[in-house]
């Protein structure tokens, strides 16, 4: 046997040519190889961009068994989804996880990372990256995705402090969870309180000192250390003995602590620290956030069982009921699952099957970092992404004030496979018409001298092969147009029809 074919004989390569559905009304097969080079599917509210393209995609999926992780927008999605299972391929119905309130299940994404298995585990900074997703997010709920000319340098401020707070936890022996890193923060030394202390450690320690103020000093230590909590981290740091591989990031954290961040200035340690405060106080209120993610971990929701089992989880905390909250939910789930993913070694794998990562309202959901990072490799993971939006638009919103259009566009170019249902916005349609492209239209001209003469010329022009405004007049499905969608589809490298055209006008039915 060859050192990289699965059990049925066939290379890895050559699993990734099998067909996962034909487009409707043409014979053009989109195999596991497209897929997993990512899909999007726009279109208008009420196109039938969900119950057409994406319907069918989904079932395709799950027919062809592959593991799913789907995020929840809207509050019936779950059911949606356990229809298209119960009526498309009821075999499945036991691979299926629903994530919600009334599950019971806990993800403390904290504790997965820094326990999970590989090489990689407890590394800081995937813990870190999880809770910037976070703060990303929570700066487009609130903000609409605008961030000011100074953004970066406060997110590479808030960046430290969480990479810090996880180290010194995990240094000092503490449980790495949100309730450990807010009271470290909270109880942090500020300011000029460093050399408070070291003025009280040195008349504690001090056998010359005056007896009484000795004693005060020792008091007022004992009662500092008693009530915070900070303290008693570094001192449990500081009394315990640590291999030479360790040392280093020993001094990192105490460095940090004692003379880095008391000394940014009382504006910079506010705006910090209540950057911190505003990712990390969801998870202390009453709430899914403090009742399912800051503390356990279900077997259940592990990422690599999407892959390894065929799991269906679906994150099931809608936006309109959970408001950031579900959000956060979502992010801390799909950020997770992109990394695991991410890990994912598919030539060790015997019979390996590509992994869907679906998203509708895909702009609710959207972490520009990270996805894109994630789509430009997702091919090597075998993860066939699918994000449903109205336009593009959506995700120029949601791009931050720093090249906005340029960082959706780049996203957006590592979805290969297209399909694009009626749409009224203007920047969508033309931009799905340039992409599709240009081609010479033969003009004839008809000339009529005043003696009667009649003269022909030809001439050609370059002309939309597929116009703006022909999007507006796709069908949009409901009993109006008989329950058909109609779709523009296209991907690069594919020719459809007996004209061999690089689209096709796709026509799905909603029944």
């Amino acid at each position: 046997m060859k050192l990289f074919e699965s059990s049925n004989g066939k290379s890895h390569e050559d699993l990734l040519d099998t067909p996962l559905y034909t487009v409707p009304g043409t014979k053009t097969i989109i195999t596991w190889a497209d897929a997993v080079q990512g899909t999007m599917v726009t279109g208008s509210t009420g196109s039938g961009k969900s119950s057409g393209a994406g319907a069918y995609i989904a079932k395709a999926m799950l027919k062809s068994g592959l593991g799913m992780c789907i995020l929840c927008a809207k509050k019936e999605e779950s059911k949606r989804w356990l229809r298209y299972i119960e009526t498309a391929a009821p075999e499945r119905a036991k691979d299926v996880v629903i994530f919600g309130k009334q599950s019971g299940l806990k993800f403390n994404f904290l504790s997965y990372e820094m326990e999970r298995p590989g090489e990689g585990s407890g590394d800081v900074l995937n813990a870190v990256d999880a809770l910037m997703s976070l703060n990303e997010q929570n700066r487009v709920y609130l903000s609409g995705g605008n961030g000011g000319k100074d953004e970066r340098f406060w997110d590479l401020s808030l960046r430290r402090l969480i990479s810090r707070c996880i180290s010194t936890l995990k240094l000092a022996g503490e449980e790495v969870s949100v309730s450990n890193m807010r009271r470290l923060v909270s109880d942090c030394f500020k300011g000029d309180e460093p050399d408070y202390y070291q003025k009280l450690e040195q008349q504690a320690g001090d056998e010359s000192t005056d007896p009484q103020k000795r004693q005060q000093a020792i008091n007022e230590l004992d009662r500092w250390i008693e009530t915070n909590y900070f303290l008693r981290v570094l001192l449990k740091i500081r009394n315990k003995d640590f291999d030479t591989s360790d040392e280093e990031d020993v001094d990192l954290a105490l460095i940090y602590w004692i003379r880095e961040f008391p000394k940014i200035g009382e504006k910079a340690t506010s705006i910090v620290v209540e950057s911190f405060m505003g990712i990390v106080e969801p998870f202390l209120n009453k709430g899914v956030l403090k009742d399912q993610f800051a503390g356990g971990l279900s077997a259940e929701l592990l990422p690599e069982n999407i892959y390894q089992q065929g799991r269906i989880v679906i994150v099931d905390f809608p936006i309109k009921e959970f408001g950031i909250a579900g959000i956060y939910a979502a992010t801390i789930y799909k950020t997770t699952f992109q990394a695991a993913m991410e890990r994912r070694d598919v030539e060790t794998e015997a019979n390996p099957k590509p992994i869907g990562l679906w998203i509708d309202e895909y702009q609710q959901f959207c972490t520009h970092k990270t996805d894109s990072q994630f789509q430009a490799t997702a091919r090597s993971s075998w993860v066939a992404t699918v994000y449903i939006t109205q336009n593009i638009n959506n995700i120029f919103y949601v791009m931050g004030s720093d090249q906005p259009e340029a960082k959706a566009k780049s996203l957006l170019g590592n979805l290969n496979l297209k399909y694009f249902a009626s749409n009224d916005n203007y920047d969508t349609n033309v931009w799905a018409s340039n992409m599709i492209g240009k081609h010479m239209v033969d003009f004839q001209n008809l000339n009529i001298s005043k003696d009667m003469e009649i003269s022909k010329s030809k001439n050609q022009h370059l002309q939309f092969r597929v116009s703006p405004d022909h999007f507006t007049f796709l069908k949009t499905g409901r009993k109006a147009n008989n329950y058909i969608v109609e779709t523009i589809v296209f991907k690069s490298g594919k020719t459809w029809g007996k004209d061999n055209q690089n689209f096709a006008l796709v026509r799905f039915d909603q029944r």
